[in-house]
């Protein structure tokens, strides 16, 4: 500490009383201002350490309390059986610590815009359509394939001399078998009602050629087998209008399968001929 020079003025004697207090009071400021910044740096330096070893201090982090990972449940597939290996002597390597593991993130739920009202479609006017003609429908008989007449076996045809009087037996067989004629006679007139009933429901009028005013009866000859699926379909005789002749072979198709045959209607495969009208009834 420096010391402090008091100097006098010429010609005067001791200092005063008033000029020692001042100077008592000056040197006491001094002091309180040297003890002040003495005090100021340590507490400076005594900071600066603190913050210095703060931040040169390693970190230390803390655990923190995750939530337990969600149950995931996957189905594995038996591991085949190892086959023993031989244990060599190695030193032991570092133990390995388990991770743990980080509890995946929940997805957020996807954010959908509402749909934007549709614009509002224009509402089509019905359209006025002529009326058809009211076609009246006329069954047709099928004309059916010429078959060869079934020779009897010497066997049962009869040689015996034509007599006055019937057997007993052969009296007794004749109702039996006019009976049965009249009964295959029935199936064959009812099946063929339902066959054409069949081709009639089916039956298109192609509208082009309604509207033109074409008119045929073009002949249909077609095969089928005793279930009633078609087996081959053409034209017997053409009706001299494309569209007619092309409805008549998609007809006998869309309509299949047909009604089958009956026991008493021979035939293996079935040779038809059926006429399909088409006219324009006013």
């Amino acid at each position: 500490m420096s010391a402090f020079i008091v100097t006098r003025h010429a010609g005067s004697g001791d200092l005063s009383f008033i000029e020692q207090e001042e100077y008592r009071l000056r040197l006491e400021k001094r002091r309180e201002n040297i003890r002040w910044g003495a005090s100021l740096l340590v507490v400076t330096g005594l900071s600066l350490g603190v913050l210095w070893a703060v931040t040169h201090m390693p970190r230390v982090e803390m655990p923190v309390d995750a939530p337990p990972p969600a149950a995931i449940a996957i189905d594995l597939a038996p591991l085949p059986a190892a086959t023993p290996t031989p244990q060599t002597d190695t030193p032991p390597g570092p133990q390995q610590t388990q991770a743990q593991p980080v509890p995946e993130p929940e997805p957020l739920p996807e954010l959908t815009a509402p749909p934007s009202p549709a614009p509002n479609p224009p509402v089509p006017l019905p359209k006025m359509e002529k009326p058809h003609p009211v076609r009246k429908k006329v069954k047709t008989p099928i004309v059916p394939q010429k078959l060869q007449p079934v020779k009897l076996p010497p066997a049962l045809e009869n040689t015996a001399p034509p007599s006055s009087a019937a057997p007993p037996s052969e009296a007794a067989a004749a109702p039996t078998s006019a009976a049965s004629s009249s009964r295959a006679s029935h199936e064959k007139v009812t099946w063929q009602g339902q066959l054409l009933a069949q081709l009639e429901r089916f039956k298109r009028y192609p509208a082009e050629a309604q509207s033109k005013r074409q008119e045929g009866t073009p002949l249909l000859f077609f095969s089928m087998d005793r279930k009633g699926h078609v087996l081959s379909a053409r034209l017997r005789k053409s009706s001299g209008y494309e569209l007619l002749d092309q409805e008549t072979l998609a007809l006998v198709r869309r309509a299949e399968p047909l009604p089958p045959p009956p026991d008493s209607v021979p035939g293996e495969p079935l040779m038809l001929t059926v006429p399909v009208d088409f006219y324009v009834h006013e």
